[in-house]
C-alpha cells in the first residue's frame, strides 16, 4: 500500500477490524469495512479501480493442525471467485506462497510444478485455481522477514525459551523481506499473467537461520524435536512446514527489473537487536 501511495495512487483495501483499519490508514490507503467474502458490499467503491491485489487468505497461526490447515481452501476459493467477479476484465494480482511447490531441495521457479501440496499452502492453491479463469499475476514468495514475518516470531520463541528446531534443521528456507515482496507485487502487476517466484538468492537451512539470530546477545540456542513431538505444541501443519525445505528462486520478475534489496541476514540482525519481548527472570 505504501508502494502504491509513493507513486501517487489512491489505494483502497479492506478490513475486518479496527486494528487492521488503524493498520491500513497507517498506510495511507482508506478502509473498506468488510472482508473478502463480503465484497459485493463494495460494488460502488470498486467501480473506478483500475487494478486488483488479493492479499486476503487466511491466517495461519499456530497451533495449525492439517485437517483445519486444508479446511480453509473452500472458503478461500470462494472469496476468490467473488474477487474475480467483481474484478471483471481489470488485472488481478494474488499474493501466494511458495510453499504451493512442495518440499524439495532445487529451487522451484515461476511455473514450475508442485511436488506435493503441504497441508499450509492448501488456502493459497485453492484460491489460486479459483482465479485461474480470471488469468491472474500469481506471486509466489517463501518465508517472508519483517517487523510481522517468522524472522520476528523466532526471536520472540527464542527469547522466550519455547522455540525449537524441528528434526534435523537442515532443511532450507528461502526468504524475502515484506517490502520486497511488496515490490514484487507492483512489478508483476505490469507483467502478463502467469506465476512469478520471488525470492532472495541466498538460502539459509533452517539451523543457519536460527543459528544467525542466537549469534546476538539475549537469544539461547533450542534443541531439537522430531516433526512428530513438534505437531503435539504447534500443530502437523505447521510442524510440517517449519521441517520441509522451501527452496524457490526468483524467475520472470528478474527480467522485468525486479530484485530484492533487503538481506535476511541484516534484517534479522536488526530485529533481534531490537526491543522484542525478553524472558522474565
Amino acid at each position: 500500500m505504501a508502494r502504491l501511495r509513493a507513486d501517487g495512487v489512491r489505494v483502497l483495501a479492506t478490513a475486518r477490524t479496527m486494528a487492521a483499519a488503524r493498520a491500513v490508514t497507517e498506510a495511507g490507503a482508506e478502509p473498506l469495512y468488510t472482508d473478502v467474502a463480503g465484497i459485493g458490499g463494495w460494488d460502488r467503491e470498486a467501480a473506478d479501480v483500475e487494478a486488483v491485489f488479493h492479499l486476503g487468505l487466511p491466517r495461519l497461526d499456530p497451533p495449525l493442525r492439517r485437517g483445519a490447515a486444508r479446511r480453509r481452501g473452500r472458503p478461500a476459493a470462494a472469496a476468490a471467485t467473488a474477487l474475480a467477479e467483481l474484478a471483471g476484465d481489470r488485472p488481478i494480482v494474488m499474493l501466494s506462497t511458495a510453499f504451493a511447490y512442495g518440499d524439495r531441495r532445487d529451487p522451484a521457479v515461476d511455473d514450475d510444478p508442485s511436488t506435493g501440496v503441504p497441508a499450509i499452502a492448501a488456502a493459497a492453491v485453492a484460491a489460486e485455481e479459483a482465479l485461474a479463469p480470471a488469468s491472474p499475476r500469481i506471486v509466489r514468495v517463501p518465508w517472508v522477514h519483517g517487523p510481522g514475518g517468522i524472522a520476528r516470531d523466532l526471536i520472540v520463541g527464542l527469547r522466550m525459551r519455547r522455540h525449537r528446531l524441528v528434526g534435523p534443521a537442515d532443511n532450507l528456507w528461502a526468504m524475502l523481506g515484506a517490502d520486497d515482496a511488496a515490490e514484487a507485487l507492483v512489478t508483476a502487476l505490469s507483467a502478463p499473467p502467469g506465476v512469478y517466484s520471488a525470492a532472495e538468492a541466498d538460502i539459509p537451512t533452517q539451523a543457519e537461520l536460527v543459528e544467525a539470530i542466537c549469534a546476538v546477545p539475549g537469544h539461547r540456542r533450542p534443541d531439537r524435536v522430531p516433526p512428530g513431538l513438534a505437531a503435539l505444541s504447534m500443530g502437523g501443519a505447521m510442524s510440517e512446514a517449519i521441517g520441509m525445505s522451501l527452496a524457490v528462486r526468483t524467475g520472470r520478475l528478474a527480467d522485468r527489473g525486479w530484485a530484492p534489496r533487503d538481506d535476511w541476514r541484516a534484517s534479522i540482525t536488526r530485529l533481534a537487536g531490537g526491543s522484542q519481548p525478553r524472558p522474565q527472570g
